[in-house]
């Protein structure tokens, strides 16, 4: 269990600010508790066709994915409770064993853990590594696998999605993407690789509150086969229940946001310049290069003494001694690894 120390600054947190809230939100951010609608009423999200109707148009006509249709969106408030979802609807459906590509999101490895499932590590480290062997089942079975590499901005290779989508269709396998933060390219959002498998056998969870790094409110959702959208859909309900009324309505606010011509561009660009202005200070001298998100994941100059940080042990990965997550959102994290407010 990671351990925050007081005495040191913890780099890797997961919380943080810029400067786009209030571009992101727009006339949301003013709205009266009243103006939101029935406060006596429960919200469900996965009730509200203009919000699945919204998403499928986003991924059609600004990320260029043209097999998103409405049936296949099923939203809810936080990617922490589809992780859950989609766990507990192949273990009601009787799957028992999980093969998995590094690394798992800790709240998944958790509801694996309590599950039962049997697992198997189809990948020798994670994706950026070098020399990475990946040696996927030979008969169907169910896949997890996380893209992007998020702690570190990368993306899964290429080549590595194709060899899944090429064993995916001669097996039939069904895979899990956790894409919590996808959409986050530093050159701006389009189709991303795992848009290519197979939607009739691949869940895809994707997060806008993290893209537009706005962790106040809860929206996810994910992309499922059409056949399974209205089971999944129940069963995120009785897990889960409604949403509430200002979630709900921020998702509509979201994917307005992420539909314009910017979208999260401007906190992609944030993040780039502190990623750059770290690199100009020689404050983190070794690092993966990342291209997407607000992660850095690398090896800070200043002493261990002064900062704390999660190191590629968390992540289920080797090697890259001394290396931690950086959070590029987090001011005290910057003015921690480069001396001066970030």
């Amino acid at each position: 269990m990671l351990r925050k120390d007081p005495e040191r600054t913890f780099v890797s947190d997961w919380n943080g600010d810029h400067p786009f809230t209030q571009i992101f939100l727009g006339e949301f951010a003013q709205v009266s508790i009243s103006s939101l609608g029935r406060l006596g009423a429960y919200s469900h999200m996965d009730e509200d066709p203009d919000l699945a109707a919204a998403i499928a148009d986003l991924h059609v006509h600004r990320y260029g994915e043209h097999s998103v249709t409405a049936h296949r969106c099923v939203p809810g408030a936080g990617a922490t409770s589809f992780l859950t979802t989609l766990l507990m609807y192949q273990f009601l459906d009787g799957v028992r064993e999980l093969a998995y590509l590094p690394p798992v999101y800790y709240n998944a490895g958790w509801w694996i853990r309590k599950l039962g499932f049997t697992v198997r590590r189809v990948a020798s480290d994670v994706d950026f590594a070098e020399d990475v062997r990946l040696s996927l089942p030979s008969g169907r079975c169910l896949l997890w696998l996380t893209d992007p590499v998020w702690f570190a901005g990368v993306p899964v290779r290429r080549e590595t999605v194709n060899a899944i989508a090429a064993w995916q269709h001669r097996t039939g396998s069904t895979v899990i993407v956790d894409g919590t933060f996808q959409y986050m390219g530093w050159d701006g959002a389009s189709t991303e690789a795992t848009e290519q498998l197979d939607p009739d056998l691949t869940y895809r969870l994707v997060c806008p509150t993290k893209t537009l790094a706005l962790h106040g409110f809860r929206f996810a959702y994910t992309l499922v086969p059409e056949q399974h959208a209205s089971a999944f859909s129940e069963l995120h309900g009785r897990l889960h229940g409604a949403a509430g009324l200002a979630d709900r309505r921020f998702a509509h606010r979201a994917i307005a946001a992420l539909s314009t011509d910017d979208g999260a561009l401007p906190l992609m660009n944030f993040a780039h310049t502190r990623y750059l202005r770290l690199c100009a200070s020689d404050a983190v001298p070794n690092a993966i290069e990342p291209f997407s998100g607000y992660f850095l994941f690398g090896r800070p100059a200043v002493p261990a003494n002064r900062f704390a940080g999660m190191d590629i042990a968390c992540f289920g990965g080797t090697g890259h001694p001394g290396f931690v997550r950086i959070n590029l959102l987090n001011s005290a994290a910057v003015e921690c690894l480069i001396g001066h407010e970030g």
